[in-house]
């Protein structure tokens, strides 16, 4: 352990409990303390219902410190002391709350455990099990996050910018919401948090000379909330070193108080759906946590730290009368995204209240899930070993999807109930528990974002184009050539056919090497997956569920690379990607019956979503999957023909305006690309229930945002890949480290393709300098890097390539504008804004 974080784990604020001091009653440190930045309040309650239901729940009521400049918004500046009479205290508060509902059998026939019971089996997410969470903050908050955002050079600047422009209309991006009310915290007397109309704690002392903590929160609409009744049964707990848990150690100053409660009576009542049920507070238990500490930062503080801070913590309770608290505390490069361990520890408390520290534990992820909503990656069942304690147990989420969604981690945190079993000291032991994990999520490139996207995309890849063909039934289901409903029906008889008559012959590691492997070859270097990510996006926006549309993501990528491979045969390109084209290895007659076989592939993906969908819907997707396919094919014809030699002698004749030819290679781009994107966006709008005019809305944007990029593609095909890193994108020479080369620079040019800088030629130029550009490209110069050079000279002392990427700026920035209205202000249109200036300012091939 370094010097620092020793001198953090020892260094005590003056108005914090003196190291060595015993606190006897959580109520020693309720109140707020003046030296800290930041301080929360937390409560767990695993809650038995009276009607037999098993529910848990978690409330942290967090309070900031800061400095704030009196002045007006956007004027964030540091003071110096001659300034210090324009520099006010500023508090500001977050609240998080959540119910987590176990799932259970029909209510008829749940059983009635005690808390102290056999822990049911759980299938994952049962129909009836729930996760409902609040996220709310005040305006200061609000404020204070804006300040940070606009001195922020780390975060990448699209995401950066889009979530400043939502917030600066004084808007939050939802499921956070403003909290409406007053916020008051006491500083003298007994403990009182009220937080709006939302949230509030008190602590009053019973005639039993016991704290009683009253807790309520309810969410917005009212629609779910607990009224909870807490009274400490166990004495207060130290965590850390002397109470000190490390911070975020900007400065040794950094470090957290930390103390806790881990077992807890609770009574008082439930609301879910609009109907409150009593607890059983028998068989119901709660836990407090108290933390306050690090330093008070100044609004508009540039952050400088190349790390950002990761979590995962768990506190168990159970059936022997001991409790647990384990974490582990990491440092994450934001570059590298290399884990620095800067804290762990794991403290047990026996059922008399002693508290035990092991140096030694393990607690590891075993099997996890990915949100489609932050693309964030949480453990879902873990492995908790210390051996010290002879302890050896499972730790299980009974519903896999309890993430927190919050902008005040950037994306979202896990934070949930977890079921524990297994033995200590040999002993069976079971248990409940809560855990929270906080991933790393920060977010430098947009490109790094997309990653988790593409990996996601690899992942429901390969449930569609496995790694090998297992055996004839195996072949038969992922060929899709029945449905799952006829092979089932197992048809006997001699009229029938059965389905494996289709593989029981078949050579399958010949029709594999030659029908998937082709594609895999393409899949698994992997893209850009902006167009797997915009489904994700689309559905997202309007309030859809994307976890119910994974298979689009296999879809939407199957479906391009086949048009990849088919492309590349028909432009002879012998690059894709990095590696050799699919032709170049397999040769031209495979290439292309494995691209054209992988456009059905986007069928067999659809098939998971066809599960319980309106008849309606399920046409409607289908007539918009072969309308795409007709403009593509359409598309492509006209590419292959290339630009007609009519339309440039009536240029040249005087007989038409220079415009047509570029407008002709903009109707190429629209039926290629745009089209390919505004109908995803139309099936994402389907899948989300939008509205025809929001379907239109969002198609409309989309379909431009396909001809931008496309736009900013035939410029780095003129700029080539290895310019990327210094080309002036916007009026800002942007230094990136040098890339493989995935395409020659000038490839259109090369085989006599006219991009859009090359027909924007006879608008921007002498028609004279035009014609001797557009018949050294129809001239197909190939492998003369010279004649090549010459040409992107010439489109670039004209200024085509730079005109080019601010017409594709423009239309992107006015299409957000005349959508941006139809959208819900949440997550997913911060991103969605973030993606177009992606595709479009910083994009490359």
């Amino acid at each position: 352990m370094s010097s620092e974080v020793i001198d953090a784990a020892i260094a005590h604020h003056t108005d914090w409990p003196a190291p060595g001091t015993v606190i006897r009653h959580m109520s020693e440190v309720d109140l707020p303390r003046v030296s800290s930045g930041t301080e929360w309040w937390y409560y767990n309650f695993h809650l038995s219902l009276v009607d037999g239901r098993k529910a848990s729940a978690f409330i942290a009521l967090f309070r900031t410190t800061s400095i704030r400049p009196k002045t007006a918004p956007g004027q964030h500046v540091k003071p110096t002391p001659q300034q210090d009479a324009e520099f006010e205290l500023c508090h500001s508060h977050l609240l998080n709350f959540a119910i987590c509902l176990e799932p259970s059998d029909s209510p008829d026939e749940r059983p009635v455990h005690t808390f102290w019971g056999p822990v049911p089996k759980s299938n994952g997410d049962h129909p009836n099990g729930q996760y409902l969470y609040t996220s709310a903050m005040d305006s200061n908050n609000a404020d204070y996050m804006c300040s940070m955002l606009e001195v922020n050079k780390q975060l990448d600047p699209r995401v950066r910018d889009s979530l400043l422009e939502l917030m600066s209309q004084g808007k939050v991006p939802e499921p956070d919401i403003l909290i409406r009310g007053d916020v008051s915290v006491s500083l003298e007397g007994q403990l009182d948090l009220k937080y709006g109309d939302l949230a509030r704690v008190t602590c009053r002392t019973n005639d039993r000379g016991e704290d009683v903590y009253h807790i309520t929160a309810h969410a917005e609409d009212g629609s779910y909330g607990f009224d909870i009744d807490l009274i400490p049964r166990k004495p207060p707990i130290n965590h850390g070193a002397n109470g000190v848990v490390q911070g975020d150690l900007v400065t040794p100053d950094d470090g957290m108080y930390y103390c806790f409660v881990p077992r807890c009576e609770v009574s008082g009542s439930l609301r879910i759906d609009n109907s409150e049920t009593l607890v059983d507070k028998e068989n119901s238990l709660g836990w407090y946590d108290r933390e306050f500490g690090g330093g008070i930062r100044m609004w508009g503080e540039a952050n400088t730290k190349t790390t950002e801070s990761s979590w995962k913590w768990a506190s168990a309770q159970l059936s022997n009368g001991w409790d647990l608290t384990v974490y582990t505390l990491w440092d994450i490069d934001i570059n590298t995204e290399e884990l620095t361990v800067r804290d762990k520890r794991a403290v047990a408390i026996s059922p008399e209240g002693t508290r035990i520290e092991y140096d030694e534990h393990t607690f590891e992820a075993i099997t996890s899930w990915t949100s489609m909503n932050t693309l964030n990656n949480y453990g879902t069942k873990w492995h908790l070993v210390i051996p010290g304690m002879k302890l050896n147990v499972y730790v299980e989420a009974p519903v896999i999807r309890q993430e927190f969604r919050t902008i005040c981690v950037q994306r979202g945190y896990w934070e949930g109930r977890v079921e524990i079993g297994g033995t200590m000291g040999g002993e069976p032991v079971h248990g409940l528990g809560f855990v929270e994990n906080v991933p790393g999520q920060f977010v430098v490139k947009f490109e790094q974002y997309l990653k988790r996207v593409a990996r996601l995309t690899a992942i429901e890849v390969q449930k569609i184009y496995p790694d090998q063909f297992l055996d004839p039934d195996h072949a038969m289901r992922i060929l899709a050539f029945q449905s799952e409903e006829e092979m089932a029906m197992k048809p006997t008889g001699p009229n029938c056919l059965p389905p494996q008559r289709f593989t029981a012959d078949m050579p399958l590691d010949v029709l594999y090497e030659h029908l998937y492997a082709p594609v895999r070859h393409l899949t698994d270097r992997g893209g850009k997956s902006w167009r797997s990510y915009l489904s994700v996006a689309c559905i997202a926006v309007f309030g859809g569920d994307p976890e119910k549309a994974k298979s689009l993501l296999a879809a939407l990528e199957l479906l391009h690379t086949g048009s990849l491979i088919i492309d590349d045969i028909q432009d002879e390109s012998p690059l894709r990607r990095g590696v050799d084209s699919v032709h170049s290895i397999w040769g031209v007659p495979t290439a292309i019956n494995a691209g054209t076989a992988a456009y059905f592939a986007f069928e067999t993906g659809l098939r998971t979503l066809n599960v319980n969908m309106e008849p309606e819907k399920k046409v409607r997707i289908y007539e918009i999957f072969f309308e795409t396919m007709r403009a593509g094919h359409a598309g492509q014809a006209l590419d292959i023909a290339g630009q007609q030699r009519s339309d440039l002698d009536d240029i040249l004749a005087g007989r038409a305006h220079p415009s047509v030819l570029e407008k002709r290679v903009l109707t190429v781009h629209r039926l290629k690309t745009a089209i390919v994107a505004g109908n995803i966006a139309k099936i994402s709008a389907i899948l989300a229930d939008a509205n025809p005019e929001q379907m239109r809305a969002l198609a409309a944007h989309c379909e431009r945002l396909g001809i931008a990029f496309q736009i900013i593609d035939d410029v780095y095909d003129i700029r080539g890949w290895s310019h990327v890193g210094n080309t002036k994108i916007d009026a800002v020479p942007v230094v990136t480290q040098k890339k493989e080369v995935l395409k020659r620079p000038g490839d259109d040019i090369r085989s006599g393709k006219i991009s859009i800088p090359i027909a924007k030629a006879g608008s921007m130029m002498p028609l004279d300098e035009a014609q001797w550009v557009w018949e050294t490209v129809l001239s197909k110069p190939g492998d003369d890097d010279i004649t090549t050079q010459k040409v992107i000279d010439k489109l670039e002392s004209y200024g085509i390539v730079d005109a080019c990427i601010k017409e594709a700026h423009k239309m992107v920035d006015d299409s957000w504008i005349a959508l941006e209205g139809h959208l819900k202000d949440n997550h997913a249109k911060v991103y969605l804004r973030a993606l177009g200036w992606y595709l479009v300012k910083y994009n490359s091939i």
